[in-house]
């Protein structure tokens, strides 16, 4: 009985490190077909969703941003790579976007859904709000399964959009999947002496979630600027540490854990 919470406990902590981290490395397999671009929306919102979730490379052109009415897209693209000596104001933009190769994720994401349903599929009894939990993770492994397989499926404009849709739904299940097994595991010590871990506990948890969101933009947006990429390395290690003090925080109150699921079995 005991060796099966140690074993969830576990499950849990590696599930949370896979969702919450992400350290991309290219397969060097092709996509099956190349990027269609559309010219309704501009190359920077393409680039940013195929670069953030599939890898990418791009071009470049200039665009004469001089006139004083008009969108400064519809001006007339010059050649890129060229200089302009009379006095034009010219923005660098992108052109084109190009798939990238195949990328995985070290921490994988659809394992650490699959080990966090194990483990809430074992905590259960204890309280509801695992089993809401195991509702959770199926939704985010179909989730996560769904958003690497749409570039096979689909493409160009179509493509970015279900991109950050999916993307963004995607991101709220890992918020809601860990809000549920770590309010979970909070409710298994009510106890006067765990206040506390408690308290310590959920502050720790929602400064991982802003850090999640905030690496998720800092990266999208950080595609093109190597700074942002900077900063939200940083801000990884930062979550890195987060997520270290969570979990010893949570190993303090371990023996008041395993007595509630003793105490929720043997009921």
């Amino acid at each position: 009985m005991k060796s099966k919470f140690k074993l969830a406990f576990i499950l849990l902590a590696i599930g949370f490190i896979l969702l919450a981290l992400d350290v991309d490395v290219s397969t060097g397999v092709k996509y099956p077909h190349d990027y269609s671009n559309s010219n309704n929306v501009i190359g920077e919102f393409q680039y940013y969703n195929i670069a953030s979730n599939y890898g990418a490379k791009c071009t470049y052109k200039l665009i004469d941003t001089s006139g004083s009415s008009g969108s400064a897209l519809e001006k007339t693209p010059l050649v890129s790579g060229t200089t302009d000596s009379t006095g034009t104001t010219q923005t660098k933009v992108i052109d084109k976007v190009y798939f990238g190769t195949v990328h995985i994720d070290i921490f994988n994401d659809g394992l650490g859904f699959i080990l966090i349903f194990i483990a809430c599929f074992l905590l259960k009894k204890v309280n509801k709000k695992f089993s809401y939990g195991s509702l959770s993770t199926f939704c985010g492994l179909i989730l996560h399964i769904l958003l690497k397989a749409l570039p096979f499926v689909f493409n160009g404009l179509l493509l970015c959009n279900l991109a950050m849709f999916i993307g963004i739904a995607y991101m709220c299940s890992i918020i809601l999947t860990t809000f549920l097994f770590t309010g979970g595991l909070f409710a298994m010590c009510p106890d006067v002496c765990c206040r506390d871990e408690r308290k310590w506990g959920k502050i720790t948890w929602f400064v991982s979630m802003v850090l999640i969101v905030l690496n998720t933009f800092v990266f999208w947006i950080g595609s093109d600027y190597s700074a942002l990429q900077s900063l939200g390395k940083f801000s990884e290690g930062l979550l890195v540490i987060d997520i270290l003090i969570f979990w010893i925080i949570l190993r303090r109150v371990y023996y008041y854990l395993e007595q509630s699921y003793e105490k929720a079995v043997n009921a």
